[in-house]
């Protein structure tokens, strides 16, 4: 008798766990269409609430003449930079196919030879925004630096020693690289002696932006 009845009760737990295994694999291309199962890949910008995460490039620049000490004034310590004239240009590229709206914030440490030590602290001089094109690129050299961080002072000639941070906020990913150039002496009236170049990459991270802050 258990003989007769043991036949169909296996054909029907083969069934059963035949129908799941069907159902498990119709419901897999579905997940794969929607996303389900993948992992999660970081937005380009996170916006809550109360603001958002973006890309930030602290950009260093070192523009201007450093003097040679006057014979028999020779200052105590070091100077802010060995004597020459430097140069900073900061190249800005959108990788991505869409236009990205950035804010520019300009950091000044050294302006006409009046340094910003510790613990003394500076705020942004300046905040501007702008909007950069897919793939487009811009730059900023020491004579931009200079006019959108001062728009009311005339371009000095020669410009005094000028550095400090170009800090760009985006978000999307940029290519942002630093191009460094000095020579000596720094008098530019005088053929150099010699002259160095150097290509920096500026690392992006990211930062979260309270709504309200880094306004123009």
């Amino acid at each position: 008798m258990l003989r007769k009845y043991s036949v169909p009760v296996v054909l029907l737990t083969q069934v059963i766990i035949f129908l799941l295994l069907l159902s498990v694999f119709l419901q897999q291309p579905a997940a794969s269409a929607s996303g389900e199962g993948a992992p999660p890949e970081m937005p380009q910008a996170q916006i809550i609430s109360h603001g958002q995460y973006v890309w930030s490039y602290a950009a260093k620049f070192v523009c201007g003449l450093q003097r040679t000490a006057t014979p028999g004034q020779v200052p105590p310590g070091e100077p802010i930079l060995k004597p020459g004239n430097y140069a900073t240009e900061i190249n800005i590229h959108n990788p991505a196919y869409k236009q990205a709206p950035l804010r520019k914030k300009f950091l000044v440490l050294v302006n006409n030879q009046e340094a910003i030590r510790e613990p003394s602290q500076v705020p942004p001089t300046k905040i501007m925004t702008m909007t950069l094109g897919a793939d487009y690129a811009t730059m900023d050299d020491c004579n931009n630096l200079w006019r959108l961080t001062y728009p009311t002072a005339p371009l000095p000639s020669p410009m005094p020693v000028f550095i400090g941070y170009l800090v760009i906020l985006s978000p999307l990913e940029l290519d942002v690289d630093v191009v460094y150039t000095a020579n000596a002496p720094g008098d530019l009236a005088t053929a150099p002696t010699g002259i160095s170049i150097d290509v920096e990459r500026v690392t992006g991270k990211r930062v979260f932006l309270p709504t309200g802050a880094a306004q123009p």
